[in-house]
């Protein structure tokens, strides 16, 4: 009976062993897949905790608009509203979310490359992130687990939901457009102590130059500011950003 009972001991310990060991397997394997993941592209800010928005994406399909031209060196120019954009934005380049003082060096190193051979690119008006905004026109946007429609000509790839403006307001705050409404809101220019740049907006930067076109018939929303100050925006789905929406702007 002693011999059975330490035969039947002894198989529970190989047994023990042997889920120690595929567990260990299996960490090990799952902690190479998100180190190769974040050498492909990795989300710096989040370090790879939403998959999404990493994950391949397919081609977009091309709208055909005859409205935008692919200059064919990184820029898009708008022959409706007669300014030339970045075709990547600032996440896009960089894989990295920005606060309103870091989208200011972003565009200042722009200039200082002469990027597409030119030095006067900016921050655009709320105004001018307006005219991109077409509601028939869908690009995705993953969020967490959660797939967004921001509404942009596809010539800009997969691009961001959210872009800050050189719109100041009421001192520690700055507008930025959220393109999954086509509503401006004001944002914290800067995040807090020890926070990522740009946790708190989940904006970034999409320069552009030239001199806003109006044409004859099309009419830009124009508005006043809320007189309540805005709360500071938090990480959290941007379908439920916390700050008043903004139906029109100046």
């Amino acid at each position: 009976m002693a011999c059975k009972r330490l035969i039947k001991k002894l198989n529970y310990l190989w047994l023990f062993y042997a889920l120690m060991v595929f567990f260990c397997v299996l960490f090990q394997t799952e902690q190479n897949v998100f180190a190769d993941e974040s050498l492909k592209g990795g989300d710096s800010l989040f370090e790879n905790q939403i998959r999404s928005m990493t994950a391949p994406k397919p081609p977009l399909e091309p709208s055909g608009d005859p409205r935008y031209r692919n200059n064919q060196d990184g820029t898009v120019t708008d022959l409706k509203f007669g300014l030339m954009w970045k075709l990547q934005d600032s996440y896009q380049e960089k894989k990295e979310w920005t606060n309103w003082e870091v989208a200011q060096v972003y565009v200042e190193e722009k200039n200082e490359q002469k990027f597409a051979g030119h030095n006067d690119w900016r921050l655009p008006t709320r105004k001018e992130l307006l005219t991109l905004y077409e509601e028939d026109k869908t690009i995705p946007w993953f969020y967490y687990w959660t797939t967004n429609e921001v509404h942009m000509d596809p010539i800009f790839g997969y691009t961001s939901c959210c872009f800050w403006t050189s719109e100041e307001h009421k001192g520690e705050y700055a507008w930025h457009v959220n393109f999954l409404r086509g509503k401006a809101y004001p944002g914290i220019k800067k995040g807090k102590k020890n926070q990522a740049a740009g946790s708190a907006s989940l904006s970034v930067v999409r320069p552009v130059r030239g001199t806003l076109k109006v044409q004859l018939g099309d009419e830009l929303e124009t508005g006043s500011e809320p007189e309540a100050e805005p709360e500071a925006e938090a990480v959290t789905e941007p379908e439920v950003e916390s700050e008043p929406k903004i139906d029109k702007v100046d």
